[in-house]
Parts: C-alpha cells; sequence; structure tokens
C-alpha cells in the first residue's frame, strides 16, 4: 500500500467534502436566528428513535423503512471498516485484535450481506415497480451504484487478503477464521496465480477506497447530504403541533418606533427565512413521502414538499453571495422575491394546511410555517391573495362570518330549540359546558343540521350547556391561515373578551378548526380554556352511560378531519362512536387515519375555485365511493359540505350520505319513555 496515496487521497476528499459542506451551511448561518436547542431531551430521543432507529419511516411503510434503516446503520457500522483500511494504507498487516477484532469481522460480512439484500430491494423498487411518488433521479442511480461497489469490493478485497496472507500471518488469519463471506471467496480465489491475487488484492482496495471518499465528495453536491445533515436536522426540529401559525407582533408593528422598522411581518425574500428552513432545503431527501396523500399533490396541483424544498435549495445556492453579503440598514433587499420565481402562486395557495407532507416526512421537515409566512406577506404587506378571498376577509372583518350574513341571526338556527344563553358571569355555575357554534353552525344550512344534531344529543344526555347567540363571533381560523393576521388577532381579541368576560372555561365544538384554534392559539392570545371536540365529548358521554344507542346503520366510513386526526392526534372517539352506532364493522378509506386525504376545505381553500386539475372534494368522494359504502361519516361541517358536494358533481349522491357523527348518534339514540 502508499502512505503517499493514501494520505493525497484523504486530504483531496476532505478538502472537497468541507468546501462543498461550508457553501450550504454558511448560507443557513446568515439566515434569521430562532433557538431551537431548548427540550434537549426531548430532541436527543428524537434522533435516536426517528434518526438512528428509523421508527418514524418504518411505521408509515414497514419495507422501503427496513431497507433504508439496513443500509443506514450498515454503514454507520462499517465506518469502523473504513478506519481499519485506512490504517492498512500506512501498516499493512493491520488488524483489529484478539476476539474484539474476530467478532467483528463476523458481523462485518453478515452487516454486507444485508447492505447487499437491501440494494437488491431498493434497485427494484426504484426502477422496476417504483411507486408514483418516485420521480427519475440519476443520482439515486448513481449513489446505489457507489454503495454497491464499495460492499462488493470489500467483500472481493477480504477474499484476495486471506488468500495472499493468512498463511503467513496469524492476525490475518485469525480474522478470517471469523469472517464467513471473505474466507469463503479466499478459498475460491486461492487457485489464482500469485500475480492475479496481488493485481486483485490491490484493486479491490483502491477501487473501494477511491469510491468511499468520492461519495464523501458528493455528499454535500446533491441530495444525499441528508446523510450528513438529517441527524442534526431531526435533533433542530420544531418539535411542537404543526397547527400553530407563527404570529405576527402588530403592537411592534404599528409603532412609530425605530425598532419597528425591524418587525419582520411574514417571509419576502430568502433573507427573511429562520436559518431551520435553509437546513431543511438542504437535507430534504428527495423521497416523496410527503406527496402520497397531499391533496393538491393527488389532484393535480404543482405543489408537494419535496418540490418546495427543491427550488429553495437551488434558488439559496443561486443566491448565496447576495445572502452573504451584509445588508446596510434602511437598505432595500436584492434579492428577488420567493413568491413567484421560486414558490408560484398557485402553489403558494393550493396548499390546504392539513399537515399530511409534515407528517410523513421521515426527518420531520417543516412546511407550513414557511407557507403561512409567504401568506402573510402576500396578504398584510403586498395585498396580493386570491380574488375570491376578498369578499371573504371584508365578510369576517364586517359580520364575524365569512358568508356576511348579520351578525345578530347568529343563533337563529336555535330559536326554536330552547337553547338556553350564556348571557352573564354570573350563569358560569349554572352551565357544565359552552357549546361554541362556530360560523358554518350558525350561518350555512349543512351545518345548522349538526348544530340541532348536537343539541339533542346534549339534551339527552342531561348536559348543563349554553350557547352565545348573536354575542359569539369567529375565531378567526380561516383568515388567519390565508395569511390575514391582522383581522385573526382582532377577531381573537374580542372573542377572548367574550368568553372572558362571562366567565366561560369549558368549550365543545363541533368545528375541529375552531377548536385547534380555541386549545392551540388562543392560550397566546391569554384565552385559556378546556376545550372539545364533540366526538371526543359523545365518546365520553356513551361511555359513562349517560348516552345509549342501538346500532342502526350499516356500511359506514369515517372520513378523518385534518384538524382533528393530523394536527390534534384525536382518530380513536370517533371511531369508538361509530362502532357502537354501525350492525357491521365500520369501513375505512384507503387513505386513512394519519395517512387520510384532505376533503379541501382547509387552509382557506373552502372559498377559492379549483382551476387546476381534480377538484380535492371530488377525489376524496371517489376515494370513500370505492370502498361501496352507505354512510360516509364525518366529523367537521366543513368536510360535511365538501365531501357531500363532491358526491353531487359526480352525480352519485344516491348512492351513499354524508352525515356528521353528530347526526347519526342523534338518529342512533335510545331515548328514554320520558323522551
Amino acid at each position: 500500500m502508499s502512505p503517499l496515496g493514501i494520505t493525497l487521497l484523504m486530504l483531496v476528499s476532505f478538502a472537497g467534502f468541507g468546501y462543498l459542506t461550508w457553501r450550504k451551511l454558511s448560507i443557513v448561518a446568515h439566515l434569521q436566528p430562532e433557538v431551537r436547542w431548548d427540550h434537549p431531551a426531548a430532541r436527543l430521543k428524537a434522533v435516536l428513535f426517528n434518526g438512528f432507529m428509523q421508527q418514524r419511516m418504518i411505521a408509515r411503510d414497514w419495507k422501503p423503512g427496513l431497507m433504508h434503516t439496513v443500509i443506514f446503520l450498515g454503514f454507520m457500522a462499517l465506518l469502523l471498516r473504513k478506519v481499519q483500511l485506512i490504517v492498512i494504507g500506512y501498516h499493512e498487516p493491520f488488524v483489529y485484535p484478539g476476539l474484539l477484532g474476530g467478532l467483528f469481522a463476523a458481523l462485518k460480512d453478515v452487516v454486507e450481506v444485508a447492505i447487499l439484500g437491501a440494494l437488491v430491494y431498493a434497485f427494484y423498487r426504484r426502477y422496476v415497480a417504483p411507486p408514483k411518488r418516485l420521480e427519475p433521479n440519476r443520482e439515486a442511480l448513481l449513489v446505489l451504484v457507489l454503495i454497491t461497489i464499495i460492499i462488493i469490493s470489500d467483500l472481493l478485497y477480504d477474499g484476495f487478503r486471506f488468500a495472499l496472507f493468512s498463511s503467513t500471518d496469524a492476525g490475518i488469519a485469525h480474522e478470517r477464521s471469523f469472517a464467513f463471506l471473505g474466507s469463503l471467496i479466499g478459498s475460491m480465489v486461492a487457485p489464482w496465480s500469485p500475480e492475479v491475487l496481488q493485481l486483485g488484492y490491490h484493486l479491490s482496495y483502491w477501487v473501494q477506497l477511491v469510491t468511499v471518499f468520492t461519495f464523501l465528495v458528493l455528499l454535500p453536491a446533491g441530495e444525499h447530504f441528508h446523510i450528513v445533515t438529517a441527524l442534526p436536522t431531526l435533533f433542530f426540529r420544531r418539535g411542537g403541533p404543526t397547527n400553530v401559525v407563527p404570529s405576527v407582533d402588530l403592537e411592534k408593528m404599528m409603532s412609530d418606533d425605530a425598532d419597528a422598522a425591524s418587525v419582520r411581518v411574514g417571509a419576502r425574500t430568502a433573507r427573511d427565512l429562520i436559518w431551520k428552513d435553509g437546513l431543511d432545503a438542504f437535507t430534504c431527501t428527495e423521497c416523496g413521502r410527503c406527496k402520497d396523500a397531499c391533496p393538491a399533490f393527488l389532484t393535480g396541483k404543482p405543489l408537494s414538499l419535496k418540490w418546495v424544498n427543491d427550488k429553495l435549495k437551488h434558488h439559496l445556492l443561486e443566491q448565496r453571495e447576495v445572502l452573504l453579503a451584509p445588508l446596510a440598514a434602511g437598505a432595500e433587499d436584492p434579492l428577488p422575491a420567493l413568491v413567484g420565481p421560486v414558490i408560484s402562486e398557485d402553489a403558494l395557495w393550493a396548499c390546504t394546511t392539513c399537515g399530511y407532507c409534515e407528517a410523513a416526512c421521515p426527518i420531520e421537515l417543516e412546511h407550513l410555517p414557511k407557507f403561512f409566512k409567504l401568506r402573510q406577506q402576500r396578504v398584510m404587506m403586498e395585498g396580493e391573495f386570491p380574488h375570491e378571498l376578498k369578499p371573504v376577509f371584508e365578510a369576517y372583518e364586517s359580520q364575524s362570518n365569512p358568508w356576511g350574513l348579520p351578525s345578530q341571526t347568529r343563533g337563529d338556527w336555535a330559536s326554536e330549540l330552547g337553547v338556553p344563553l350564556w348571557t352573564s358571569a354570573a350563569q358560569s355555575a349554572d352551565f357544565d359546558v359552552l357549546f361554541y357554534v362556530g360560523s358554518a353552525e350558525s350561518f350555512d344550512p349543512r351545518g345548522q343540521k349538526i348544530a340541532r344534531a348536537f343539541v339533542a344529543i346534549l339534551k339527552a344526555a342531561g348536559v348543563r350547556f349554553a350557547i352565545l347567540g348573536e354575542a359569539e363571533t369567529s375565531t378567526g381560523e380561516c383568515v388567519r391561515r390565508a395569511g390575514n393576521e391582522m383581522l385573526f388577532q382582532q377577531l381573537a381579541a374580542t372573542l377572548v373578551g367574550t368568553l372572558d368576560g362571562l366567565a366561560v372555561k369549558r368549550i365543545v365544538t363541533c368545528d375541529p378548526h375552531a377548536f385547534n384554534s380555541l386549545k392551540n392559539e388562543y392560550p397566546e392570545f391569554a384565552g385559556h380554556y378546556e376545550v372539545q371536540h364533540h366526538s371526543v365529548f359523545i365518546a365520553e358521554l356513551l361511555r359513562t352511560g349517560r348516552l345509549k344507542m342501538k346500532p342502526s346503520f350499516e356500511r359506514v366510513i369515517f372520513h378523518d378531519p385534518c384538524y382533528l386526526g393530523r394536527h390534534n392526534g384525536e382518530y380513536e372517539a370517533p371511531r369508538q362512536v361509530i362502532r357502537l352506532l354501525a350492525k357491521d364493522a365500520p369501513l375505512e378509506f384507503a387513505l386513512n387515519g394519519p395517512k387520510a386525504m384532505c376533503c379541501g376545505a382547509g387552509g382557506a381553500r373552502m372559498w377559492q375555485e379549483e382551476s387546476i386539475g381534480t377538484r380535492i372534494n371530488v377525489a376524496r368522494a371517489e376515494q370513500a365511493l370505492a370502498e361501496h359504502p352507505q354512510v360516509i361519516a364525518t366529523a367537521c361541517p366543513y368536510c360535511a359540505v365538501m365531501i357531500e358536494d363532491g358526491l353531487k358533481a359526480l352525480g352519485r349522491e344516491s348512492e351513499a350520505s354524508t352525515k356528521d357523527i353528530a347526526e347519526l348518534v342523534a338518529e342512533a339514540l335510545v331515548k328514554s319513555p320520558a323522551q
């Protein structure tokens, strides 16, 4: 071996790796700061379970997950082998000593066999039977070929080394006694001439090390940089829920102080992104798992987290010198806007904020915060947004509902039901819970049916409840996710003032969007309440015997609302209820639970036309009909409208009815004689 050769190879490769890595990470370091090292124990736990053990990947799709885990852990285990080969470059007879060295030799062969098996599956899955989400990728092919060369050349190197030296070197002979595959190859090549053995020995050694160090230099140059950055990215993940929108300090923004100029409203250019956004872009594995149940991607819209990260990555590299140059105080940012050149308007507004992409990403890359900030900037600073949203914003501002219907009629739906009104703090002891109705169930005829059904349930269970009537106002969830943070905070302040003034402590709502805002977002604005979704509330009433039902429906399938399931982790309560009211085993969508596809209403998409691809609600209705249900159950007034409209668009509304869980329960109730 050549000490000079191995030294030069390492110097060149480490220099190349360091330079290319620095080019990317220096960009990350120049983006906006944000603390991402709090709660270190939880962060390290994520690195252990989702990084080293790949639990998130295996849980969602075990075959490719296991394949990736074998290759990843195999390479980690083989790092000791590469150290040995480097040392051999300086001292040819080197082996790891004693029993430890023997066990390592045996383990190495086991690991390499496992990696070869995983590689066979990887080639098959990518080039013989690829899933829809995988796109043609020359770098992926190159990496698979390089890994194959590394493994095969290592096994051949052992074979030639054992054939040449095991009879004269006790250390190598000891290693051979444990390395079952290397020993087998050594026996096969032993009859060859010494010259051929020497050639094979040196060729396999240098082919392997040149390939290893070439691979090292290629890592920071492409998508496989995630091999280096995935574990740090997991450590620095948000760790919190995907359901919280980055807020804006409106008071500071509107003040006349000089510091007000430093307030960033959303994100206009790459300079406005936080450093984790840049790290995410450079870490994206381009696996495409984010597309499997993305409603935008599956219906032909120009959006996927993979595509966003890929475009952002190239943009950051193209604008590197501008990003790294200091920006003088008060100077205009020379960077181009992100929306338009990098992320199209169609892509920005196609997102339903369902959160599937983040839930599916094996390394927990973040998507929604970027899009929320981009929308905030477009709406609040530039006044640029889909034209359909203008009357929606105006309606929320004037009447606190998206239809612009008179706010004083908000409680009219309950006028003949004898529902109590919560009008003073003195009544707080008289009621167990406030039923927060929300705009959809107050004004939309389809939603009003759900509200009436839930009132019937509450009365049947003897729950002491009340509504706010015309005093109720919107949570503002819709306008917040559309980027109108100023209007949201105005609506939030109004509602918090009302709830606190009435001494409300416990709230139940049929609307997962209102539930999410009241539970997860309102505490930031001094609104602290115990909030339950009606599916959970009903499940509790059934469990405690306050409600009784008889099985009344056949072939019921449940559609998971995104803001109940994915954003708040509640999948079981609605299914518990359905199992009690169904005569047979409930059905499931092919895309269900954590993989459920959005109905298409979230992120203010409810109020926008779909002019690209298939309508999302139509696609979801087709997915339901594929299971031949008689009833499509929902737990969200917006989902009920969207899926019902999807059935109508298909002309197949007679094949299945769409009902909220509250409607199903109200119909299945066993009423007492007094009722």
